[in-house]
């Protein structure tokens, strides 16, 4: 009887865990962050980005690192693996 509290906690724990990663939401992006976040999913490095948005370097590394932290990525190739799926 213990084990299957046990084990059926465990599982429940493992699925809200699994819901977490999994979902993000679009509009949890500014417009501007969404602008960037397309251009990086274009494979534009971030000095690209700068010139073309006409921002400073250092913007769009702060705005960066506000996408990964919003859609709980760490890097490009996790922002890329992430619109892949």
């Amino acid at each position: 009887m213990i084990l299957a509290v046990i084990g059926l906690f465990a599982f429940i724990l493992k699925m809200r865990n699994k819901e977490s990663q999994s979902s993000f939401n679009e509009d949890d992006l500014s417009k501007q962050e969404r602008n960037i976040r397309y251009l990086i999913l274009e494979g534009k490095s971030n000095k690209e980005i700068a010139n073309e948005l006409f921002i400073s370097l250092s913007t769009v590394k702060s705005h960066i690192s506000n996408i990964y932290s919003k859609l709980r990525v760490s890097d490009r190739r996790e922002l890329l693996q992430k619109y892949r799926n």
